[in-house]
């Protein structure tokens, strides 16, 4: 597990010392970025401001640089610019237009050749013992050092008894920070945790619909939970232990829960708020969530004032599917393919055991 603190840039070699100042240009109207702007990366980014090289802390992509009133960088989508913000404009990265990306910050275990390893791709053939170890570890650590694991979850999850309540202990053993999923992956676990349902086989479409409807009529997920009509899963346990969960909504819904949020910029927002103070973020069996959450969240981030990775899991039986996030780049993302039902049990054994 490569645990190296972050390297900061060399600020006195010639050619950052000699950059210009980064070019700024208002924006004209709300949601305009000024022609030319410059969109950020993952990677992080330093801009140079009155002489003064600063760090994108949270660089992320499909975002631009703004430099606020007291001159420091911000991260805006595009959608939340507002006129006559003052964005970067440039599109090189090599600090000739003031603007320097630096891909070796987290490096140092890495040589030369390594760097760009991910394009060989992973397969069911790769061996993962390892990958498992320093998975333990790091959930371990993050745990104890106020981290935040946020949890992106598919519904193939909730159709196994054994993993809805494996991951409910792993959130009970103060593992999940987070929750992201759609509408069918929280509707599935309610479902066959109604006390109602216990012993029925509900996995139909018709039983999805039922149960939205019985959630409903008893006042929502959390008043079912807390009136003792759920007896298990990983929902209840959210509840429970006051873990906030995001429940995105889809095109393709045809009944929600009432918690799920219907508008897309809400739901992305409400996202955001999580993947941008992730220390980790675990990607299980939903390819477009993870894709959606992987682009929100950045490489690295700031706690007490260090720089320290952010460690990205994507998990899915389908090479495919792991291998979409997985050009992001080694920086972050460790992909693993395997079934996701055997992955949480790893998971839920290793760190909070056999009992819980």
């Amino acid at each position: 597990m490569d645990k190296a603190p972050f390297k900061a840039p060399d600020f006195t070699q010639e050619f950052l010392q000699n950059a210009p100042n980064a070019i700024l240009e208002p924006c004209p109207a709300d949601g305009v970025a000024p022609e030319n702007y410059h969109a950020l990366s993952i990677y992080p980014e330093y801009f140079k401001v009155d002489g003064e090289w600063k760090l994108a802390v949270e660089s992320r992509m499909d975002t631009v640089a703004v430099i606020d009133k007291n001159r420091d960088v911000q991260i805006i989508e595009f959608r939340n610019l507002k006129k006559d913000d003052l964005v970067v404009i440039g599109r090189t990265e090599d600090a000739s237009e003031g603007i320097y990306m630096y891909t070796d910050g987290f490096d140092s275990a890495l040589t030369a050749s390594d760097k760009f390893a991910f394009r060989s791709g992973r397969s069911r053939e790769t061996a993962f013992s390892k990958d498992y170890d320093d998975l333990y570890a790091i959930m371990r650590e993050e745990k104890e050092n106020d981290g935040h694991i946020v949890w992106v979850l598919g519904p193939s999850i909730s159709h196994d008894d054994k993993s809805r309540n494996n991951l409910a202990a792993l959130a009970r053993g103060g593992y999940v920070n987070a929750f992201i999923a759609g509408n069918s992956t929280a509707v599935i676990d309610l479902s066959r945790g109604l006390v109602e349902s216990e012993g029925k086989n509900t996995t139909t479409a018709d039983d999805e619909f039922e149960t939205v409807r019985r959630i409903r009529e008893l006042g929502g997920i959390e008043k079912a939970v807390k009136d003792g009509n759920i007896q298990d899963g990983f929902m209840k346990a959210f509840v429970e232990e006051e873990v906030p969960y995001i429940l995105a909504g889809s095109i393709r819904d045809r009944y929600n829960l009432e918690e799920v949020i219907d508008n897309v910029y809400e739901a992305q927002d409400k996202m955001r708020a999580h993947t941008r103070k992730a220390t980790m973020l675990i990607c299980l069996s939903s390819v477009l969530n993870t894709i959606a959450s992987g682009n929100m969240t950045p490489s690295y981030n700031e706690m007490n004032g260090e720089i320290r990775r952010v460690y990205i899991y994507s998990v899915d039986l389908q090479e495919f599917s792991v291998n979409k996030l997985s050009d992001r780049g080694t920086l972050e993302v460790k992909t693993l393919v395997t079934n996701i039902h055997d992955f949480i049990e790893h998971v839920k054994t290793a760190l909070v055991g056999t009992d819980a």
